[in-house]
């Protein structure tokens, strides 16, 4: 841990220490991913779509991009109960900047199979989409999956 110098000098002052922080991108294991680089959405549900599979919990993902569209890392940032995943917009950027993501897609399952994006969905993905845009960290699109399929909320301009 490096030192930090004390600068001033002070003896009616209690001393107290307070921690030195860092942080770090941890690699916790490794996806097999069909391409480092798409141009279709259903690429992304359809890997995704394999992963969810007899999944009954909800599960937030992020997928991290390059400025090149290239995928960079996969990223779980929740897991919930059978209707619902917390997810919070920190959690998501702070991800990305770790990352050094230019850009990054949400994808979460639907575990009762119904791909229809809830008012929650649309507005956690509209806020997404807005504390991107103060970042310079763009959204792409948050991607519904089922196992029947998936919903796009950018292809049904609801981001």
């Amino acid at each position: 841990m490096p030192s930090i110098p004390v600068t001033y000098t002070a003896t009616d002052m209690t001393m107290t220490t307070i921690p030195v922080v860092g942080t770090r991108l941890v690699r916790e294991a490794e996806a097999p991913w069909p391409r480092t680089q798409f141009s279709r959405t259903e690429d992304v549900a359809a890997f995704f779509q394999e992963y969810f599979a007899g999944r009954c919990q909800e599960e937030f993902w992020i997928v991290l991009l390059s400025t090149a569209n290239t995928v960079l890392a996969l990223s779980r940032l929740s897991v919930g109960g059978l209707a619902v995943s917390i997810v919070e917009p920190r959690a998501v950027f702070r991800t990305a900047i770790l990352a050094n993501a230019a850009s990054v897609i949400c994808v979460h399952n639907h575990p009762s199979g119904a791909a229809e994006p809830s008012r929650e969905d649309i507005r956690i993905t509209r806020q997404l989409v807005e504390a991107g845009k103060l970042m310079g960290i763009e959204v792409h699109d948050h991607i519904i999956v089922t196992q029947e399929g998936y919903t796009s909320l950018a292809e049904r301009g609801l981001m």
